[in-house]
């Protein structure tokens, strides 16, 4: 029987090509070796996974020739987060890394474990008749109104199903008309993903990206970067948070708010590693802002408004070392009206920092704010944004606010997942 075209072998060109480019330390003018490879994804292991014991994963020079003879397509998720941190690489796709018989980068379309999975057509009434991208976006449209201001992970599990139908109606490129709706549900799943705690919006994002590329969507496309960005700069990847903001940034003509976000994005990144030019990107996303309408193109990018851009003006003052106005702008910015539980939560979180060296208690006021807000919305992004400053105030943990508002914290991150 001949083999699967999925099985056979071939000569990882796109890795060779990526080693090739990198300079080799012992040997200057050359590139690394295959050893020189293996030693610093062996070191990449330890630095992106502290405190774990990564031996067991740890590779040599024979396997790093196996990569590039495509015998091996689809490392453990460790291996390939080292591999893409020592070449220089924002995808696993871009080292020709990919599991196979499926796309690249597309996250497993399962259920949440610990869950049956029920038939798609129970589950989802109506869902296996949807057949046109514009029926796909309004089935989308019904659930994000569904779900409302509280994330959860049934949204999510809904989600993935809905998937799972879209990837069987494109299997072998026969419906490309649907990409433009796979990349709207991608990104959404993404969101969802990130609010929810699970590991794999990066992935579902990525996907986002490709699909809206395919459909040749210049909001979309500009968007996800934009996202992508920001995944990055959570991930403490600044310079990769830097580029992908940027090239956000050459799509156009886009409308005016996913535009804004393209520029609080580059402003955060750039405040983040000290680059004064923010205040000037800050005041065209501002002027941008006042200017923008109602445009069906971009609801997804609805949440930017004036509030929004201060926010993000004020998030860069702190990065930049001036926490008092960054304080003043998100203390006047919390006694708004009207006010949504999440970025509630995400600006307390904020102001904890702010306050963490001069006044750690009133830090850990906000923390906690921000944590109970956090719980009401059903996010876990707060949780993820306050390790900073819960590791920051270890040590004023005599302190009985700051102790519970580090318990909180720590039963949040430890704690069981909702389901």
């Amino acid at each position: 029987m001949p083999r699967h075209r999925d099985t056979e072998v071939a000569p990882n060109d796109q890795f060779a090509q990526a080693r090739n480019r990198l300079i080799s330390a012992r040997w200057p003018g050359r590139p690394m070796s295959r050893s020189e490879v293996a030693d610093a994804v062996n070191a990449a292991l330890d630095l992106l996974f502290p405190g774990q014991d990564m031996r067991a994963l740890y590779v040599d020079f024979r396997w790093i020739g196996k990569l590039e003879r495509g015998e091996h397509r689809w490392p453990a998720q460790e291996r390939r987060a080292a591999l893409r941190h020592v070449l220089h690489a924002h995808t696993d796709a871009e080292l020709g890394l990919f599991p196979t018989r499926r796309a690249p980068d597309t996250p497993a379309l399962v259920p949440n474990p610990g869950r049956p999975p029920a038939p798609l057509h129970e589950a989802e009434p109506g869902i296996e008749t949807l057949d046109s991208a514009e029926a796909w976006l309004r089935r989308l449209g019904d659930l994000v109104t569904e779900a409302g201001n509280v994330i959860s992970a049934d949204a999510l599990l809904r989600a993935r199903r809905h998937l799972q139908i879209l990837e069987r109606l494109q299997r072998d490129s026969a419906r490309p008309d649907l990409a433009q709706a796979d990349a709207r549900w991608s990104e959404f799943l993404s969101w969802l993903a990130d609010n929810t705690g699970e590991p794999d919006g990066a992935a579902w994002l990525h996907r986002a990206h490709r699909h809206a590329t395919a459909a040749a969507d210049p909001v979309l496309s500009a968007y996800t970067l934009m996202r992508q960005s920001q995944h990055a700069l959570d991930g403490g990847d600044v310079r990769t948070a830097i580029t992908l903001a940027r090239r956000s940034l050459t799509y156009g003509p886009i409308p005016a708010r996913t535009h804004v976000l393209c520029l609080t994005r580059t402003a955060e990144a750039l405040a983040t590693c000290g680059d004064n030019t923010t205040a000037t990107i800050i005041a065209k996303a501002r002027r941008g802002i006042r200017s923008a309408s109602s445009d069906p193109a971009e609801e997804f990018a609805n949440h930017c408004d004036l509030r929004y851009v201060t926010a993000v003006d004020a998030r860069c003052r702190h990065l930049l070392g001036d926490t008092t106005s960054a304080a003043a702008i998100l203390e006047e910015l919390l006694t708004e009206p009207a006010l949504g539980p999440l970025d509630a939560s995400m600006w307390h979180a904020h102001l904890g920092d702010c306050y963490q060296a001069t006044d750690p208690q009133r830090a850990a006021h906000h923390g906690s704010l921000a944590l109970q807000l956090g719980a009401q919305a059903g996010s876990y992004r707060p949780v993820r944004a306050l390790q900073p400053l819960a590791v920051a105030l270890r040590r004023h943990r005599s302190l009985p606010t700051i102790q519970t508002f580090l318990d909180a914290h720590r039963q949040a991150v430890t704690g069981p997942v909702p389901r």
